[in-house]
């Protein structure tokens, strides 16, 4: 179990990727006439990543 400083670090972390991914889906749905799917893969947990695709 993971605590200090390292532990904030790894939250902080995420919570800005977090950020990031929702501020990109939000400009691309903005301007793409058709609207954007976030897909989270199963590594996602494990350090992995998530892929936007253009929903049908």
């Amino acid at each position: 179990k993971e605590s200090g400083p390292r532990k904030g670090g790894r939250n902080l972390e995420v919570g800005i990727r977090k950020k990031i991914e929702h501020d990109v889906v939000m400009r691309a749905n903005s301007i793409l006439p058709k609207k954007l799917a976030l897909l989270k893969t199963g590594q996602e947990e494990r350090g992995g990543c998530r892929h936007l695709v253009k929903t049908p």
